[in-house]
Order: structure tokens, then sequence, then C-alpha cells
């Protein structure tokens, strides 16, 4: 059984990174409108924040995916050493940490449409849409692996 998880860890951090390559390619393109942006916000509140909440779900995204990798690497070695309380709670905290993530994320980038004449933007818009939808596979992953360990800990 703790091959099984340490290759279920091992999936886990596999998508963590793909979700951070989908993170970083909306922050690089959403970056690249940041100029515009800031002298907007500073002609008008909404667009400021605008900017912010998108600085801080970007960030969130970005932070969510980080942790993902993080805890999914060290279940591994939790796994192969026998620590399956620790290994309970980091998929516990990760579960519930990336499903605040990916709300925060969705409640702002969810009615976002696309904008005419703005190839760079749009694709920050849906790189963006799509690691909301890795981040919710990842949500369920550790929902799921707490539910191993939380059967492993009460069978044992």
């Amino acid at each position: 059984m703790s091959v099984l998880l340490e290759m279920y860890h091992a999936i886990q951090a596999c998508v963590s990174v793909f979700a951070g390559l989908l993170s970083a390619m909306a922050i690089y393109t959403l970056n690249q409108w940041e100029p515009q942006a800031e002298t907007a916000s500073r002609y008008s509140n909404k667009a400021s924040r605008e900017l912010h909440k998108t600085r801080t779900t970007q960030a969130s995204g970005a932070l969510a995916t980080l942790s993902s990798l993080i805890s999914s690497v060290v279940c591994v070695v939790l796994v192969s050493s026998g620590g399956s309380i620790t290994a309970l709670l980091i998929s516990a905290a990760n579960a519930a940490g990336i499903f605040l993530a990916y709300n925060h994320i969705g409640n702002f980038w969810r009615d976002k449409g696309k904008v005419p004449f703005t190839k760079t933007y749009n694709d920050g818009v849906r790189s963006s849409h799509q690691m909301l939808q890795v981040l919710a596979g990842l949500s369920i992953s550790w929902a799921a692996s707490t539910a191993i360990y939380l059967f492993r800990a009460i069978a044992y």
C-alpha cells in the first residue's frame, strides 16, 4: 500500500508542477498589461481594485501550487518512513488550502471574459481558467489522500 501512496503523491507532484507552469504563464502574460493597468488605477478606484485582485489571485494560485508540490514530495518521504499522522495533517491542510485558493481565484476570474484585440491578456485569462481546473483536481486529490490516511489511522 505504501508504494501506491508514494506513486499517488508523485503524481500529485507532477500535477502541481503543471499547475505551477499554468500559474507562471498567467502571471507572465498578465504582467505585460501591468503598465496600462497601473496608469488606469491612478484615475479609477475600480481599476485599482481590479489590479489588486489580479495580483492577489495570481499570488494565491502560485502559493497553492508551490505548497502542493512541496507537500507531495514531503508525503512521499513520510510514507516511506511510516509517518502517517503527519501525512494526514499535511493532506488535510492542502485540501483546505487549495480549496480556499480555488474559491479565491474563481470568484475573481470566473466571470472574466475575453477582450477583443488583446491576445496576451486573453492568454492570461485562459491560463487562469486552466489553473482553476487543475487546482480543483488537486484539491480533490488531497481530500482523497486525507480520507486514505484517515482510514489507515483508524484501521491500524
